[in-house]
């Protein structure tokens, strides 16, 4: 194709989107802010997943992305406490897919529209409503039911997947060396069910979480903590029940909601969360940047699954932390890290840019749901750590390994052969196991890795190198357990990490700041333009169920031999 014929192509496709873009996009998304009538109640949809930032993808940036993102919910809750056109909040939840760090953040928040005076109430209409989705519901100062919704609310379990049943059917083999006990990654692959130093981390951060629960429901609902207590193992509750305990204000439809708001507030006028979060911006004033770092840490460039999971590329993270630094207008940093870890080649690239951001200006991590393992040491550098209390962090720990494919071969008739210059040639082959000189080798490599991620956390924590390692060891703690650990600083959201980064760059806590949030989403036509120059990077194939895990592992094994990475298919419920 000649270069004319590739503009020729470009421009087309350029009409062609812009053409697209006026017939797909709904009519209420050019409609101004102002637009939004007065006596309006704001109806915010809560269901699936829950983003830290939008996705850089070619779907997102042309039809729009429909994933809920975090800071667009709180924010659009505290600017409707201040907003005289909004005269009241619904909160409609669905079956929520979010770690308990978020949820807390979106409890906070409502928590906070209560104080504006304006009501504020959570309908609970749709299957599903178990003990997150109430968890985020005690936040708003009513929970209606619907009659025939039963209450799920009941006692709390932390599970985790083994796949070594399936892998021995498979006549696949996982060799696995981790420092230290409590470095449960590899355990989805080499046990069948917990070790005991993994129960016993896993039970300590339930409790953890759990007490938390119990705590803000309590104390959200105006109810004795003993008392609720004493309610939640009878679950779940039948409408009635929940009523009657106390656990909702009322069970109605949603007709009956329309109706609360015409007698209160003096009409009907909802207008959607979609529409009223266009009409949001990101303040003014002095500037604080806002890095997002999250999903997976990889060498590399961030990218977007064919699944659409976010993938943390370190190059791409050190290069936005790099940005931010060199920006005078730019007063602090804040470090927004949600990631259960990955490469400790990436991680550290990340970390070292985070040291050297730290000498110009304050950086301050604010830790979403996951900030373990590879998480924690990009942010083990930062003047200040703050976390949620439910937060899954720490893990400080590495493993290496490979799954030994020799006995699937056999089963499928497939065979290979090779040569090699030495024995450790074959260190990551595929096709036996570590020897022992190998597991020599690599037990090396990761007793270094250890020494550099313990080293690094006694420098930036402040804290002596015997302490951190005994609560290191690649045990997981919750947010709460952390600050008490010395691992973070302050207990707290978003807002708090801002106040934090505020005062370190000596900005009166009382004016307002200008969010620069970084990396900031490419729209259509830069996204076609990179990929047109080779600038953008295919996103990675994605696989099923075992074979999946075969994949992902033995890529892993070759590409990036030392993982600092947590169990993070564990899920608290």
């Amino acid at each position: 194709m000649t270069w004319g014929q590739r503009r020729a192509l470009v421009i087309l496709l350029v009409v062609a989107g812009v053409v697209m873009l006026f017939w797909i996009v709904p009519r209420w998304a050019f409609a101004p802010a102002q637009m939004i009538s007065s006596n309006s109640v704001l109806v915010l949809d809560l269901s699936g997943s829950i983003v830290e930032q939008r996705p850089n993808d070619f779907s997102s940036a042309l039809f729009g992305s429909q994933v809920t993102v975090l800071h667009e919910v709180n924010d659009s809750i505290d600017e409707a406490a201040n907003d005289y056109r909004v005269k009241g909040l619904v909160v409609r939840i669905a079956p929520l897919e979010a770690g308990w760090a978020k949820l807390e953040e979106i409890h906070d928040h409502l928590l906070s529209f209560r104080r504006s005076g304006k009501p504020s109430l959570c309908y609970l209409g749709y299957d599903g409503a178990e003990n997150e989705e109430y968890y985020v519901a005690t936040g708003c100062s009513q929970i209606w039911l619907e009659p025939t919704n039963p209450l799920g609310v009941r006692g709390m379990m932390a599970e985790a997947t083994f796949l070594r049943g399936s892998l021995d059917k498979l006549k696949i083999v996982p060799d696995f060396l981790h420092i230290a006990e409590y470095k449960t990654a590899p355990n989805e692959y080499t046990e069948k069910k917990f070790t005991p130093a993994h129960r016993e981390e896993v039970q300590a951060l339930l409790t953890s979480v759990y007490d938390q629960y119990l705590t803000d429901v309590s104390s959200a609902r105006n109810m004795d903590r003993a008392q609720f207590a004493s309610l939640v193992p009878k679950g779940p509750f039948l409408p009635k029940e929940a009523l009657q305990d106390r656990l909702v204000d009322r069970l109605a439809d949603w007709d009956q909601v329309q109706d609360f708001f015409r007698r209160r507030v003096g009409g009907w006028n909802p207008v959607s969360f979609a529409q009223y979060r266009l009409g949001l911006g990101d303040g003014s004033g002095p500037e604080i940047a806002i890095v997002y770092a999250s999903g997976e840490i990889v060498s590399g460039d961030s990218q977007i699954t064919t699944t659409g999971t976010a993938v943390m590329g370190g190059d791409t993270i050190a290069r936005e932390i790099r940005a931010a630094r060199t920006d005078s207008d730019i007063r602090a940093i804040i470090l927004r890290v949600d990631s259960p870890g990955g490469s400790s080649v990436a991680s550290e690239v990340i970390r070292r840019e985070v040291q050297l951001a730290r000498r110009e200006k304050p950086v301050v991590v604010s830790m979403s749901d996951l900030a373990a393992s590879g998480g924690y040491w990009i942010s083990m550098a930062a003047d200040k750590i703050v976390a949620d209390p439910e937060t899954i962090t720490a893990s400080i720990g590495v493993f290496s390994g490979k799954m030994n494919l020799s006995g699937l071969y056999q089963l499928l008739g497939v065979s290979t052969d090779y040569v090699a210059t030495s024995e450790n040639a074959t260190l990551y082959s595929e096709q036996s196991d570590f020897t022992a000189e190998q597991q020599e080798a690599v037990q090396k490599m990761l007793q270094d890795v250890y020494t550099n991620f313990t080293r690094g956390v006694s420098e930036g924590r402040n804290l002596p190198i015997n302490a951190v390692d005994k609560i290191a060891k690649g045990r997981v703690w919750s947010g709460e357990q952390a600050k008490s650990l010395g691992l973070v600083d302050y207990l707290g959201g978003t807002d708090r990490a801002i106040a934090v980064a505020k005062q370190l760059a000596h900005i009166p806590a009382s004016e307002s700041v200008e969010l620069v949030r970084m990396p900031k989403p490419q729209t259509f036509f830069e996204l076609l333009f990179n990929r047109l120059q080779g600038n953008v990077s295919a996103p990675q194939d994605e696989y099923t169920a075992v074979q999946s895990i075969v994949h992902r592992l033995s890529i892993m094994a070759r590409t990036e031999p030392v993982r600092v990475q947590m169990p993070y298919t564990l899920t608290i419920r």
